[in-house]
């Protein structure tokens, strides 16, 4: 009877594992394609290859796809499909392959540690003092978690994971400067009207310059 009890409960954690698994699945899905809604793709061969050739370099198992979109906001975003999309902004602030992958390697790692997975049980499991507290203090931890993962693979692999604190430097400047300035906001006076090849020409300079390939 307790071998029978036993067994049902480990097929009961098996289901809700697969149930929240799949929840997680349509979430990411529901989110990528309200990011695609928002901001449209930007095709460029040489960035898709280039970012996929730095996944596959650290053996990232996780990311499937490297895409770009055309967003005056510095951020990338990863969903659980294994689609990883960098913003336009975030290319034009990104000085070299050391400081693409720590980003990439970031993004990789909350997949890697299934920090969807993790946000969404305490989610629907927040106790009851003090939840959004907790969520958020899990956020910070995952955040950090996803900083010392990327860290190890980048020196594994031959990077230097200082230089993203000089990305870093740059963009604090420019979130200090949109703050400060009561005129055009920075960011949003990044030019979205140029056309593929125009923003392929702009990608591929980084080709001829041995210091950032």
């Amino acid at each position: 009877m307790r071998s029978y009890f036993i067994l049902l409960c480990i097929i009961s954690i098996g289901v809700l594992a697969k149930t929240d698994v799949q929840l997680i699945k349509n979430i990411s899905n529901d989110n990528e394609r309200k990011l695609l809604e928002k901001y449209s793709t930007i095709e460029s061969a040489w960035f898709e290859l280039h970012c996929m050739q730095l996944a596959n370099k650290m053996k990232f198992k996780h990311i499937l796809q490297c895409k770009m979109i055309d967003s005056p906001y510095i951020n990338a975003y990863v969903f659980a499909s294994g689609h990883v999309y960098f913003s336009l902004a975030m290319m034009r602030q990104i000085n070299n392959k050391h400081q693409w992958a720590s980003i990439l390697a970031h993004e990789n790692a909350h997949l890697e540690l299934k920090h969807y997975l993790k946000t969404l049980k305490k989610i629907q499991k927040p106790g009851i003092f003090f939840p959004k507290a907790k969520i958020n203090k899990l956020l910070k931890k995952h955040e950090q978690q996803a900083d010392d993962w990327s860290r190890q693979r980048l020196l594994q692999y031959g990077f230097d994971p200082h230089q993203i604190y000089f990305f870093l430097q740059r963009v604090a400047k420019i979130s200090a400067t949109n703050k400060t300035s009561n005129n055009l906001n920075l960011i949003k006076r990044i030019k979205h009207n140029k056309t593929k090849e125009l923003i392929n020409k702009e990608l591929t300079k980084y080709m001829h310059n041995p210091n950032w390939w």
